[in-house]
């Protein structure tokens, strides 16, 4: 493991921080985390419609529960597996 007192000089941060994107460009190019951002921003705005008294919001909050619902019966039955499949 790399700490801070291994790190001297700025070109050796920017090696480390260039490698550290790389090894994590699988998880941001993901299908999976963009779902999830997909979810998270559907929460919110079925917080602020049902804030609002919309109906809309129905559909934005069964959307969120029914993504997280069906993911969990994927990863029971491993059609799908964890982090990402």
């Amino acid at each position: 493991m790399i700490t801070r007192r291994d790190i001297d000089t700025l070109k050796q941060a920017c090696a480390l921080t260039l490698r550290v994107w790389r090894d994590a460009s699988p998880f941001f190019f993901s299908i999976e985390l963009w779902l999830m951002v997909l979810v998270a921003g559907a929460t919110v705005g079925g917080l602020f419609l049902a804030v609002l008294h919309d109906a809309r919001s129905l559909l934005a909050f069964g959307f969120a529960i029914g993504y997280v619902a069906l993911r969990s019966v994927l990863h029971v039955k491993r059609i799908v597996t964890w982090p990402f499949g």
